[in-house]
């Protein structure tokens, strides 16, 4: 037998604090668990795996032990985060049958007594992989299923959340059981589920929306009524009640377990597809909705274009709906400050000082947004947005162009092109760039020209001279340190990826040498490429 990594020492105190009554020894652990203090906490892990390891089912007890009887809600719910951590799927076998069926009785009641809503969250969550692993085992635990249907049609509103929270933390193995079991209560169910969904209580709104999820293969597979018409309803008008009551949190829950459904049962959402694309979309163009809360709606749209079940359909989508769709999307690109750092060449951010959050995750949503709905959707919207951008008076519409112009070049490179006259007007918007009045639309134009797609290559074999005279005069121009760095890596770019006999056409070649050789900055590559060229 192999040698627990535990020490002897370890593990006799270990034992020696789960066996006792006193929970004080246990209450200064917790100290250490969630505190910041090192090496304590690296200590009160260790112990805790120890206990594990050694005396699963003595730990699960004493921690239930805690929940059960302190006084102070914040130890009652260390007490239940630890157990979660730790696992019930790994704990519960190890108890005894008469302690499992004791867990089993306590804990409902736990549920109807415990006071603080953190915790009581804690608990029902606890309770629905206790349910997963007496399902695993092959028994059963019918009440649960009592408790269940009775608190979610109570008046008590503690008792309504603690049932929808249980049903929403459901693990996926379990739901199919539960489905099963509450077959015969379906229609009392889905009633108690639709007056939840209008709940002014967001905690319960939010939760039904979860509950929706868990139980949806319920709400699929039963015949003669189409149950799940009226719960995606009242979903939606839950959703515009949130935000219109300015609960963005809540409504980023509720957005959420939409995204869990289509990521989980698709197809479900077929018949649905044209509505909830549409409601979405008034969600994102409505001014008053933060573009934290407009990511997550970005997030479920395109969970519903790259669904096997639901793309073709979204890429049969009307073009006014795409239209909508891209330029709503086009907002997030806004989301980017001029951020003094910017301008500091030392900076460690560098490129992405200013540049919050959400436009990185713009970024990210149209290049997986043109993937999934394809280029010949895509590529005439995006092209439009981007010509209109850059007329643009204001900077960040102009930076968001080429961020755009950027993302639909990795995507749609050869159709650009093919299609006529696109290489005659970017050439000519990005030359234009780079004496942009804000520099970092000049920046973003230059960076533009050193990027590895089919478009820039082309644009540089077609229009090198173009290409070489302006960044030529832009070395003479732009006195901004961080612009000057991109030109200057511009210009290397072009001298790798341009046949160095096209280069020498350049009549001027000697002067951008010497001009280079004076920039004290990533110029020794560019210099020794010139005098190449030379040879």
């Amino acid at each position: 037998m192999m040698e627990s990594e535990f020490p002897q020492e370890l593990q006799t105190q270990a034992y020696g604090i789960l066996s006792s009554n006193d929970v004080e020894p246990l209450e200064a652990f917790f100290s250490h668990v969630f505190g910041s203090q090192e090496p304590q906490r690296s200590q009160a892990y260790t112990f805790l795996h120890c206990c594990k390891k050694h005396f699963p089912h003595l730990l699960f007890k004493k921690l239930f032990f805690v929940i059960r009887c302190s006084p102070v809600s914040d130890t009652r719910s260390r007490s239940a985060l630890v157990l979660r951590y730790l696992k019930i799927c790994d704990l519960w076998p190890t108890l005894s049958l008469i302690a499992q069926n004791y867990m089993k009785s306590h804990f409902l009641v736990c549920l109807q007594e415990e006071v603080s809503m953190p915790t009581l969250r804690l608990l029902c969550g606890i309770v629905s992989e206790m349910g997963s692993e007496i399902s695993k085992a092959g028994n059963e635990w019918p009440e649960l299923m009592e408790f269940l249907l009775n608190s979610i049609q109570s008046d008590y509103e503690k008792l309504q959340q603690s049932a929808l929270w249980v049903l929403a933390y459901l693990p996926k193995g379990f739901r199919p059981v539960v489905c099963e079991a509450l077959v015969p209560s379906l229609e009392p169910l889905h009633s108690a589920i639709l007056q939840a969904l209008s709940s002014p209580n967001a905690d319960i709104q939010v939760s039904a929306f979860g509950a929706v999820v868990s139980l949806i293969g319920l709400f699929m597979s039963s015949k003669g009524r189409n149950w799940f018409n009226d719960l995606l309803r009242a979903m939606m008008v839950g959703l515009f009640n949130l935000l219109s009551h300015l609960k963005e949190e809540y409504a980023r829950g509720a957005v959420n377990e939409l995204i869990m459904l289509v990521m989980d049962k698709p197809q479900i959402l077929k018949p649905y597809l044209n509505h909830l694309v549409l409601d979405m979309l008034n969600v994102l163009e409505c001014k008053k909705v933060t573009d934290e809360t407009k990511l997550f709606v970005d997030k479920f749209l395109l969970a519903m274009s790259e669904a096997t079940d639901l793309a073709p359909m979204m890429r049969e989508l009307p073009h006014e709906t795409i239209f909508r769709l891209l330029t709503t999307s086009m907002q997030l690109l806004l989301s980017i400050k001029d951020d003094n750092a910017w301008y500091n060449t030392e900076s460690e951010q560098g490129e992405n000082d200013g540049k919050m959050d959400v436009y990185k995750s713009g970024i990210l949503f149209l290049r997986k947004l043109s993937t999934a709905l394809g280029e010949k959707r895509t590529l005439p919207i995006c092209f439009e947005l981007f010509l209109g951008h850059m007329e643009a008076t204001e900077w960040k519409e102009r930076y968001a162009g080429i961020s755009l112009l950027a993302v639909i070049a990795e995507e749609c490179s050869d159709e650009m092109v093919m299609r006529k006259g696109c290489l005659d007007q970017v050439i000519a918007i990005i030359l234009k760039s780079f004496n942009d009045p804000h520099p970092r639309v000049c920046w973003a134009a230059f960076n533009f020209m050193q990027q590895p797609t089919n478009l820039v290559q082309t644009m540089q074999i077609l229009y090198h001279l173009k290409i070489v005279y302006a960044l030529d005069a832009a070395l003479d121009q732009h006195r901004n340190p961080t612009v000057k760095e991109q030109v200057v890596s511009a210009l290397q770019y072009l001298l790798k990826n341009v046949p160095s006999d096209s280069l020498r056409m350049h009549t001027d070649l000697d002067g951008i040498l010497w001009k280079l050789q004076k920039e004290p900055q990533k110029t020794d590559q560019n210099a020794l490429a010139l005098r190449d060229l030379q040879l």
